[in-house]
């Protein structure tokens, strides 16, 4: 009997006896660091997609040791082809639900309950407040909110949120806010509250457009530290995140045309108030201080331990990066990745480390090719995680690539925090393979764009012997050759 074994457009034929069936079932294979070469995992269905999830039972040793940083993707799980309708649409709850669950898994390890009840490790749990700080920056309209341009969306939220129920928190004590007060209201907007509200309903939401922000107290501010050519505004913190017992950030990942990036740390300028008169200490080079290292080691009182400031509450830092936007923050709907072959990023960055989860996704961003009308990633772009380590926030570091080397985020090695790379399903094509009783082999597969796919074949695991065998737009091709073992992978090239 022969063996089969997929994942996404990436699969391996194994032959044994020599009897051959007509088709062949189709098992998931995940090309992660695993031992023994990948792991077989199993499937689940969700959403109408078969999703992967790892058999945590044949970890490497390597992996034993807790990151601080989980890099996951999943290439199936935003979806959206371009030829019409909104890309927010386009985005499956249950394959991001997954990555995140693996993500804290890793990072957490244990069961999956275990692994939420750590990152939600307070006592009480069905009283704990739980704050969770989207990007809403560009949702003008209360019903639409950012139309087709890049913006928050829900499905990391829901995930989030079904993450704390299971350490026992409750949905009613969730809070999904966007402060944001300048350059104009953002709101939270009403499609956005109805998804989120379908899957966990009790979900409360706070935006300053709505008139639900709450109040600012005015003993509660930002503590400049010295250091700024002229010392910043009075800048109030918002109550509500400085009432909630845990915070957890969903930035996206986006270049600014000020700042160079717009990530977990200026996340909170949603946080704030009016944060249009910290814009300029973010995009001039201040080499003293970073207002963003402030805010969030804000609020302080000197000799209070009870008073917890942003970063001690926050939790985990989820870095969008679905569809993400490699150009500037604001008027651009999604675009495909260079860096992701040309196909939706579809990572999550998950991590316990605010300091290290911006360092990562500034790598990410900095290697993304991108025109001359896009934000640029200065070294100063940086600076303001220099600063928030120096506080005790997190772990810095920052990877520059050898002249020539193609970058691989996979092969991105930190050695100052823990690093996971974690590949639930390899890119945008979704292959099937069936061995034929003549001995060939029918490979099917689909993708959400139109165009041109390569399908490779290589005797090696690690396609260094690969050669290409068809490319087409047709979905599917036959190989002749009779070859095992027998691996193979679909690319699409447009």
């Amino acid at each position: 009997m022969r063996s089969l074994l997929s994942t996404g457009h990436f699969a391996e034929l194994h032959s044994g006896e020599d009897q051959a069936p007509t088709s062949t079932e189709c098992w998931p294979l995940s090309p992660v660091l695993y031992r023994r070469r990948e792991f077989l995992i199993r499937a689940s269905l969700a959403s109408a997609a078969t999703l992967l999830t790892p058999d945590w039972g044949f970890i490497a040793d390597s992996l034993l040791i807790p990151p601080k940083v989980v890099h996951v993707h999943h290439g199936r799980a935003a979806r959206w082809s371009r030829s019409g309708g909104n890309y927010r649409d386009f985005i499956d709850q249950g394959a991001v639900t997954l990555m995140l669950d693996q993500a804290v898994l890793s990072l957490k390890g244990g069961t999956l309950d275990q692994a939420w009840g750590s990152v939600f490790s307070l006592a009480a749990a069905e009283t704990r407040l739980l704050g969770i700080k989207v990007n809403c920056n560009n949702a003008t309209a209360a019903a639409d909110g950012a139309g087709t341009s890049i913006d928050a969306v829900p499905e990391p939220v829901i995930a989030v949120i079904k993450g704390f129920l299971r350490s026992g928190g409750r949905a009613t004590n969730c809070y999904v806010f966007d402060l944001s007060t300048s350059g104009g209201y953002r709101y939270i907007a009403t499609w956005f509250r109805n998804k989120v509200l379908a899957a966990v309903p009790g979900v409360q939401f706070r935006d300053a457009a709505s008139n639900t922000g709450g109040a600012y107290n005015a003993a509660t501010h930002v503590t400049w530290s010295a250091g700024y050519p002229t010392t910043p505004p009075v800048t109030r913190i918002h109550d509500l995140p400085r009432q909630c017992d845990y915070l957890v950030n969903i930035p996206i990942v986006k270049r600014h045309i000020g700042a160079g990036s717009t990530l977990g740390y200026k996340n909170h300028f949603g946080t704030i108030e009016n944060c249009a008169g910290l814009h300029n200490y973010v995009y001039s080079d201040v080499t003293q201080a970073s207002v963003l290292a402030d805010i969030m080691g804000s609020p302080v009182v000197p000799g209070n331990p009870a008073i917890r400031s942003l970063a001690q509450k926050t939790v985990l830092t989820i870095g969008d990066m679905l569809y993400a936007q490699p150009c500037k923050n604001f008027g651009l709907s999604p675009e495909p990745w260079v860096t992701f072959g040309r196909e939706w990023p579809n990572n999550l960055i998950v991590a316990t480390d605010p300091v290290a989860a911006d360092s990562v996704m500034i790598d990410l961003l900095e290697a993304e090719p991108a025109g001359g009308t896009c934000g640029g990633i200065s070294p100063w772009t940086r600076r303001y995680l220099q600063f928030a380590e120096a506080k005790g926030q997190g772990i810095y570091e920052h990877i520059a690539l050898p002249v020539g080397q193609v970058f691989n985020p996979a092969r991105m090695t930190y050695t100052r925090f823990g690093y996971r790379h974690l590949d639930l399903w390899p890119g945008g094509a979704n292959l099937t393979v069936k061995k034929n009783t003549d001995g060939s082999t029918r490979l099917e597969w689909t993708h959400y764009f139109v165009g041109n796919c390569e399908v490779q074949r290589a005797t090696k695991p690690d396609f260094s012997d690969k050669v290409v065998i068809a490319l087409n737009a047709l979905g599917y091709c036959t190989d002749t050759s009779g070859i095992a073992p027998a691996y193979y992978r679909v690319s699409y090239v447009g």
